[in-house]
């Protein structure tokens, strides 16, 4: 009888232990996480073909096979150069080997830094899309600046590129928040308010080729204030319709291609 006694205050120890946690896991999070996020497949072998010493340049390229159809390979390849790290980079794309597109973007590749490429169907259209979340390196709040590159697949299975500036937290995935399939894509922004700072969170969703704002219809952006230490909760120094003015159109350096 004392032994199951001490079963039973062992167990209830556990259950306050496990309690305990749960609520410091929950409270850990920003609001939008309690929404469901997308579901990526995650590749990362990529290939470093480091080409300064002749040409000035270092490529990094990627390849999913299997991405149309399960018939043909996607390959991805980075190209920044040495001789001006500051300048333009190219984006090249190939299907089985053949280069279907090719676009700039005003940012270095560091290969060092490289990040996952992310396959998943974003706007539940049915077409797998790509997204490759770009570093920019830097320290303090400046070490979370990205750019954020989207591949939305068409029809033909060409792409529609959509890249944008952004903060990576470490990256924040798209969210369904009204279950239609269309994931809900979030960006995060700093900015200033009455010598206060506080992390920006808009929402966008992908229609029509381009990115729509859907602040309006669930009550975004939401600002939580920018403190040395970890903080989740939404601010109660400005007001659910003052933040309202903090909403952006579009994200910062969005461009389509």
């Amino acid at each position: 009888m004392q032994s199951l006694d001490i079963k039973n205050k062992k167990m209830r120890g556990l259950l306050f232990l496990v309690l305990i946690l749960c609520t410091t896991i929950l409270k850990g999070q920003y609001p939008f996480e309690q929404f469901p996020a997308i579901k990526y497949k995650d590749f990362d072998d990529w290939k470093i073909y480091d080409k300064s010493e002749e040409v000035k340049n270092v490529h990094a390229t990627l390849t999913i096979p299997g991405f149309y159809d399960n018939s043909g390979s996607l390959s991805i390849q980075l190209t920044s150069f040495t001789d001006q790290w500051c300048g333009n980079s190219i984006v090249r794309v190939f299907r089985n080997k053949t280069e279907t597109q090719k676009f700039t973007e005003n940012i270095p590749f560091n290969p060092v830094g490289l990040d996952s490429v992310r396959v998943a169907d974003i706007n539940g259209d049915g077409l797998m899309d790509v997204k490759i979340v770009i570093p920019y390196m830097g320290n303090g709040t400046a070490s979370l600046n990205v750019r954020v590159i989207y591949l939305f697949q068409r029809p033909d299975q060409s792409f529609n590129v959509i890249s944008f500036n952004d903060k990576s937290y470490p990256n924040l995935p798209e969210r369904d928040f009204d279950g239609d399939g269309n994931h809900e894509i979030i960006t995060m922004n700093l900015t200033g308010y009455e010598n206060h700072s506080y992390w920006v969170f808009n929402l966008f969703n992908y229609k029509d080729n381009g990115f729509k704002n859907v602040n309006s219809k669930l009550n975004y952006p939401i600002m939580i204030q920018y403190l040395f230490r970890e903080n989740y909760e939404l601010t109660n120094r400005i007001s659910r319709e003052k933040m309202k003015q903090f909403g952006l159109n579009f994200p910062d350096g969005y461009e389509i291609k």
